[in-house]
């Protein structure tokens, strides 16, 4: 049972790291190396809960995973009904959120490419983004290998040429850092559990954390005021929504007010000293429970 307390152990260490980033306030004064520890422990927690189940229902083995599923075959006898429920269990779950994941990027991916069709049908290209005559206020980025950014002609209207050049730096910053790859994992997790809360409450944090990152970038470039003030005018302008697989500058209203007091009174929480030990930790804590996929115990 030793495999199986690795990967227990590997469990507790990502959903500890992840029960702190929840209750924290320091990830919204450094939203990036926030998101590095979230990925991390999402891709360990993942990884080691396939694990338990495989490490109970291989245990007689005593071997890794893989060279037990190799051995499978020709012994499964030596396995009782609980250790083959187990083993059942952890592969499906195992193939189960792997295969969620691809038709998800192939969902998304698919919407994205009719976007971009519809987007050569009736924008009109910019200096600096693509147009659309439309009288609702939006600004959005069409994340991907060749990335679109799209503004309206509301949006023109309604923000001065600095807050215009904010928020088109804002999306360019989603484009350029891939922050749709950040999110896309946590968001398939979430199509194939849309009624847990607490994986909404951690999709929602990862992409308010997302929008903080590109907030930075763009403030950096034409300052915090010119941001905010955008972000304003489009909260107040109502909201608008946004096609599938997508960043906007303005999603949830909850998400823009509070990146609206950010940019206006930013946090003066001090990077926390223990962040580069969660980061060891779960960077230890992943590689155990990979190893024990592959590496034979005897």
């Amino acid at each position: 049972m030793i495999l199986v307390g690795h990967q227990v152990a590997a469990a507790a260490v990502a959903v500890a790291v992840m029960v702190w980033l929840l209750r924290s306030r320091w990830t919204h004064a450094h939203p990036r190396p926030a998101l590095v520890l979230w990925q991390i422990s999402g891709l360990t927690f993942v990884i080691s809960t396939v694990g338990i189940l495989l490490g109970f229902g291989l245990a007689p083995f005593r071997q890794g995973f893989f060279p037990a599923l190799l051995d499978l075959p020709g012994r499964w006898s030596e396995l009782d009904a609980w250790h083959l429920a187990a083993v059942a269990a952890g592969l499906l779950l195992g193939a189960w959120l792997v295969v969620n994941q691809l038709l998800s990027f192939r969902s998304t991916a698919r919407a994205r490419a009719r976007h971009r069709l519809l987007l050569q049908l009736v924008a009109q290209p910019n200096s600096d983004a693509l147009v659309v005559d439309h009288p609702i206020a939006v600004a959005y980025c069409v994340p991907g290998r060749h990335p679109r950014i799209v503004v309206s002609a509301g949006a023109r209207r309604l923000l001065s040429e600095v807050e215009l050049d904010a928020v088109l730096a804002h999306e360019r910053a989603h484009a350029r850092e891939r922050h749709d790859l950040v999110i896309a994992p946590f968001q398939a997790l979430r199509r194939l559990l849309p009624s847990s809360r607490v994986l909404t409450r951690v999709c929602s944090t990862i992409e308010l954390l997302v929008e903080m990152c590109a907030d930075d970038r763009a403030a950096r470039q034409h300052g915090r005021e010119p941001l905010a003030s955008a972000l304003e005018r489009f909260h107040a302008n109502g909201a608008a929504g946004t096609p599938a697989g997508a960043l906007a500058v303005a999603g949830a209203a909850a998400h823009v007010e509070a990146r609206i007091r950010r940019l206006r009174q930013p946090e003066r929480t001090a990077f926390p000293w223990v962040w580069p030990l969660a980061c060891a930790l779960l960077l230890v804590a992943l590689a155990t429970s990979v190893s024990i996929f592959a590496v034979p115990l005897r």
